[in-house]
């Protein structure tokens, strides 16, 4: 029950960010070019969705497995040291998601407190906040998938 309420929740946030941008694009295009009057407050916005897009929807291709990976040699080799490879390259990405994204983006959201953006006034806080919550939401994904990569393989072990 759980993982179906949680699971889609990267997704939803991304497409609607995704879809907002690109409705308030061409809408501030249109304003811009044909009446000649642009929408100051637009591009404010669509910088903030962006970030969320990027950061959230990292966690939607990861859960997917959809990031870029060269493992073609780490595939070529005997299962003991394949086996060491992925927990080494796991080790790795999760220094990254722990320490940069969910760390360093905390910090950066905590500093933001007095942070605003020059039109609207929005804290810049509601703009941060998405480097945490998308590194949180892709360790999320990427230990599923640790999980099912480590069982697939000692399976084969077992097997042969």
């Amino acid at each position: 029950m759980i993982k179906k309420i949680f699971d889609p929740i990267d997704d939803i946030i991304a497409t609607l960010a995704l879809a907002v941008i690109i409705s308030l694009t061409v809408i501030n295009v249109f304003l811009r070019f044909v009446l000649n009057s642009p929408v100051a407050w637009a591009e404010e916005i669509s910088v903030g969705l962006f970030i969320w897009l990027v950061f959230v929807g990292m966690s939607s291709a990861m859960k997917r497995d959809n990031h870029i990976g060269v493992d073609y040699f780490v595939n070529k080799m005997p299962r003991p040291l394949k086996i060491s490879a992925i927990i080494i390259r796991a080790l790795a990405i999760y220094s990254a998601l722990i320490y940069v994204l969910i760390y360093l983006g905390s910090s950066l959201t905590a500093q933001a407190h007095s942070k605003v953006t020059p039109i609207l006034a929005i804290s810049y806080q509601y703009i941060d906040i998405a480097v945490p919550i998308g590194g949180g939401l892709t360790a999320i994904h990427f230990t599923r998938l640790l999980i099912r990569s480590l069982k697939a393989e000692l399976k084969k072990e077992g097997g042969e």
